[in-house]
């Protein structure tokens, strides 16, 4: 588990081409310090095998998506067929990894998913990659089901293979912080903690909404996934479980279909952004349907922030004060926004983690963190 020693964070984001272009853009210094879960969708494994090779020599973790909106596409209807005990999705992440090593697989499955199938999958996983993610998500009958595989395949393995095993918590969209009380769905997954002597936990959540603001209108959005998770790593620190913060990287791929905006396939849409800082998001609206010079406008209101992290603090503030200042042509579309707004929000939230996020979220009297006061 070396390749994961220095992780602080896991963004989560669907092998959409901006998506994954997003994540290209982050300098080496920054790949270092995270490790993002890809959930395959689309076609084929072209797109993910370009974002492999260039990925090259830093690990991500590689799943195959399970929303709604993508159950249709070719790629995820192989990779969820589990036909030879998901063979399809086992040759799948074996090609990933012949392009890059520092590939790694989640078992991910539906709650319908019959659990032999799904310890057979892993079973095979384990022999092949150096580390294996188990993913856990749902709630009420859901969870449960799903809670009854996981051990299945916790049961399964040896405790040398514990030993490289993450769990992969997954809270999905929340619009509010998550009970942490006795009975609920994270404490629940948690459980499964203090049950197997795992390598390490990533926490995952959106609240990243799926409405806008009304035209003309700007908006504060507050961006609540680091507030519970600071909960869940106080409480795993104290047991001694490694855990990584993760997150939906400013999209929301349960409820916001906008977030695979294909400008090819779609009508284009109101101009709108989103711009990440210190738990919130600053988001702006303006103009008419496939009117992209507001952007200029947007782009100019980021840059007026007091917040604002400078043109020069990664790809997407780059490209944010191109577009201002009219050094950059075209304006960009909504598509290029999005991969605007997921890069800064992923190299914004690395630094805020950087800095001490979760610790001065779960221990907020404690003086040591009184200079960390502007994250919060």
């Amino acid at each position: 588990m070396d390749q994961l020693k220095d992780i602080i964070y896991a963004p989560c984001l669907r092998s959409s081409t901006y998506d994954l272009l997003a994540l290209r853009e982050i300098e080496e210094r920054r790949r270092k310090r995270i490790s993002p879960i890809i959930s395959a969708r689309g076609n084929d494994l072209t797109l993910i095998s370009e974002f492999a090779k260039y990925w090259e020599g830093d690990s991500f973790w590689l799943d195959s998506s399970r929303f709604p909106q993508d159950s249709q596409t070719e790629l995820t209807k192989k990779l969820n067929d589990p036909s030879g005990n998901f063979d399809g999705k086992f040759s799948a992440f074996s090609k990933i990894k012949q392009i890059n090593p520092g590939t790694l697989p989640v078992v991910g499955f539906s709650s319908g998913d019959k659990p032999r199938n799904v310890v057979q999958f892993a079973l095979r996983l384990y022999k092949e990659f150096s580390a294996v993610a188990i993913r856990i998500e749902g709630s009420g009958a859901v969870l449960e089901r799903n809670l009854a595989t996981a051990r299945a395949v916790l049961n399964a393995v040896s405790d040398e293979d514990l030993a490289r095993t993450t769990i992969i918590l997954d809270a999905w969209s929340i619009s509010q912080i998550p009970s942490m009380q006795e009975g609920s769905s994270l404490q629940k997954m948690l459980r499964l903690t203090e049950e197997y002597d795992v390598a390490n936990v990533i926490t995952l959540s959106t609240s990243w909404p799926d409405d806008r603001p009304d035209r003309g209108v700007n908006a504060t959005v507050p961006c609540i996934d680091p507030f519970w998770q600071a909960i869940t790593h106080k409480q795993l620190g104290t047991r001694g479980v490694a855990h990584v913060y993760g997150d939906y990287a400013a999209t929301n791929p349960m409820r916001d279909l906008l977030d695979d905006f294909d400008p090819k396939k779609m009508a284009q849409p109101i101009p709108f952004a989103g711009y990440y800082n210190a738990c919130s998001w600053h988001q702006e609206r303006h103009g008419a349907g496939g009117e992209n010079e507001k952007y200029r406008d947007i782009a100019r209101s980021f840059r007026a922030l007091d917040n604002y992290h400078g043109d020069e603090f990664c790809w997407g503030t780059r490209a944010i004060g191109a577009i201002a200042s009219g050094a950059r042509d075209k304006p960009g579309n909504m598509a290029f926004w999005n991969k605007i707004r997921i890069n800064q929000h992923i190299c914004a939230m690395l630094e805020d983690l950087s800095e001490g996020l979760l610790q001065a979220l779960g221990n907020p009297h404690e003086p040591e963190y009184d200079d960390l006061d502007d994250l919060i």
